[in-house]
């Protein structure tokens, strides 16, 4: 179950993310972005990669992963 706190925390940054989608597009692309309080923490190769690099930061969850494409993604 998502908390308040996580679910702002990924509205946030969903929403930064899409702000810098055109400036990362071309450099990023097809990789996932680790963000967290609206900024970018650092690019990986897999999605999974991403999260254990995010638990290992973040023990409190808070932080979300954005896969870098300008493909709509039906979740």
């Amino acid at each position: 179950m998502t908390s308040m706190a996580q679910r702002q925390q990924i509205d946030q940054n969903y929403d930064a993310f899409q702000r810098q989608l055109s400036s990362i597009l071309s450099v990023h692309r097809d990789r996932y972005a680790l963000m967290r309080d609206r900024a970018i923490i650092g690019y990986y190769d897999a999605a999974g990669e991403a999260y254990r690099a995010g638990l290992a930061s973040y023990s409190d969850g808070l932080f979300s992963i954005q896969e870098v494409t300008d493909e709509p993604i039906d979740l």
